[in-house]
């Protein structure tokens, strides 16, 4: 399953995401899911999705670092300042807990993608 990190500071990012913010994350997950971070909470929180599906977490905080830690694939995001992201094809079913770890103590900083056939 591959990862990839996305970052606003690279240079079409960065133009994109001063045009468009949310937006542009929107665009760029298509027909993928997007995960926003915002206020310390993923929204949503629990996402089910077939098979080859690509999960995209968006940090939408004004000042606030994340990542994104998923024990049972061994992946973790670097810090996501914000305006980054951070992208997960899941290709296998089954159940895939995550969390920010630098914020795990709160309820609302944990989630889960649901992989079906």
């Amino acid at each position: 399953m591959a990862a990839k990190r996305l970052s606003f500071w690279e240079p079409a990012g960065f133009a994109a995401g001063l045009a468009l913010g949310l937006a542009a994350f929107a665009a760029l997950a298509g027909d993928n899911v997007l995960v926003s971070i915002d206020k310390y909470v993923f929204e949503p929180q629990t996402v089910t999705v077939k098979a080859g599906t690509t999960v995209v977490w968006a940090n939408n905080e004004k000042r606030t670092s994340h990542d994104v830690t998923i024990p049972s694939l061994n992946k973790a995001s670097d810090r996501l300042m914000p305006g980054d992201g951070f992208a997960v094809r899941f290709d296998t079913p089954g159940r895939y807990p995550y969390f920010c770890e630098a914020h795990k103590t709160m309820p609302a900083m944990h989630g889960e993608v649901i992989v079906t056939e």
